[in-house]
């Protein structure tokens, strides 16, 4: 019987143990100064989205930040609390003055929160430089489609279809040789090229603007929906292997603008990036983790076999894009604001690697294709 006792004992601390989400982080022993970019726009929106995953989610165990475990509720009240803070602070920018206001927020974030910075692993960037963050970033690309194939909307995009044996066709299979082509899995058809497409499966979500029969117009959002299980390389790397185009000029825009005239060489070029996206249609935006819309400059993406629950606050310091310049080069700069943990990807691998989600338009994509930058990130857990 004793034998008995202290096996279920051991079973129940190995159970606790395992109960524990175990964060890579450290504590700050400093007050910071904070300060947000967007004097806290749209961050509102992306705190009820996580505030209603958590309500359908349900939100139970444990979760260690530095040496100390809290229950994961305190990710729920630290929230509501980063949202009433946010709140005081925008009423106060209407009367008061920017260093008046964020000087009462700064005093209340230090007194109410403990705050914590990622230790990056010995192989990331940030490992000898401080222990900083890597950032990059994404958005939403916008297509124009219908419903039905016509003249001007040729090109599919596909949801993922119910038979295994439909899920594995590569990107050129389906692209160029039609394998999924009338068997009912066509969502909308567009009239961007197969290089937007390309771009729509990297960023793994969009806006389509829907163009009706009748001439009216939708707006609707693709969300990610699995895919095939070959792999996944960015088609730069062939361009420049095959010497296409040059290491320094290998661009976005030079990658359209070289497949736009050579289109003989599509099918080549694509055939080199097999993997392939399917998407789903949604009436919000695009959806992260735990079927949570992403808030355009407020959700962020980080490795979700580190950190699994979503919901963490972020505070980032980084540099983004603003403009370009006279000699036509993206000007950037510096920029802190507040993110909440929400997404994934497939390419965002360590304990300090985040990718921020900047939404739509011009200037998120801009900041998408010219964001690899090292950077400040602390997470803030309520006291």
């Amino acid at each position: 019987m004793r034998s008995l006792l202290l096996f279920l004992n051991l079973l129940f601390c190995v159970s606790t143990i395992a109960a524990v989400e175990i964060t890579p982080t450290v504590l700050v022993n400093q007050s910071l100064s904070f300060a947000d970019d967007l004097n806290f726009a749209n961050l509102e929106i992306a705190i009820n989205r996580q505030l209603t995953s958590y309500d359908v989610q349900g939100l139970s165990g444990d979760i260690k930040f530095g040496n100390k475990v809290y229950p994961k509720r305190v990710l729920k009240d630290s929230l509501i609390q980063l949202q009433k803070m946010a709140t005081e602070t925008k009423t106060c920018l209407l009367t008061s003055s920017s260093e008046e206001c964020y000087k009462v927020l700064n005093q209340e974030l230090n007194a109410r929160f403990t705050i914590y910075r990622p230790v990056p692993s010995k192989s990331e960037s940030g490992y000898k430089s401080e222990l900083t963050t890597k950032y990059t970033s994404y958005y939403s690309p916008d297509l124009t489609g219908s419903r039905v194939p016509t003249e001007r909307f040729k090109r599919a995009i596909y949801r993922r279809p119910k038979e295994p044996e439909l899920q594995n066709f590569t990107r050129v299979d389906i692209d160029y040789k039609g394998a999924l082509s009338g068997k009912g899995y066509e969502i909308f058809w567009v009239e961007d090229s197969f290089f937007d497409l390309y771009l729509l499966h990297v960023q793994g979500g969009g806006r389509m603007n829907i163009i009706n029969p009748d001439g009216t117009k939708d707006i609707k959002y693709l969300s990610y929906d699995g895919k095939n299980s070959r792999p996944f390389k960015m088609i730069y790397h062939y361009l420049i292997q095959s010497g296409y185009l040059k290491p320094e000029n290998a661009t976005i825009d030079n990658q359209r603008k070289f497949l736009k005239e050579n289109p003989h060489k599509e099918e080549e070029v694509f055939g080199t990036c097999p993997s392939y996206v399917y998407f789903r249609e949604s009436e919000e935006e695009p959806y992260g983790l735990d079927n949570i819309p992403l808030t355009e400059g407020r959700s962020l993406a980080m490795d979700s076999k580190i950190y699994r629950t979503t919901g963490i606050i972020n505070f980032v310091k980084t540099k983004r894009a603003s403009h370009l310049g006279d000699d036509g080069k993206v000007v950037k700069v510096p920029f802190s604001r507040f993110f909440i943990g929400q997404d994934t990807g497939g390419a965002i691998k360590g304990n300090a690697r985040c990718d921020l989600y900047f939404g739509y338009g011009p200037l998120a994509e801009m900041t998408a294709y010219n964001m690899n930058d090292m950077g400040e990130q602390y997470f803030l857990v309520l006291k």
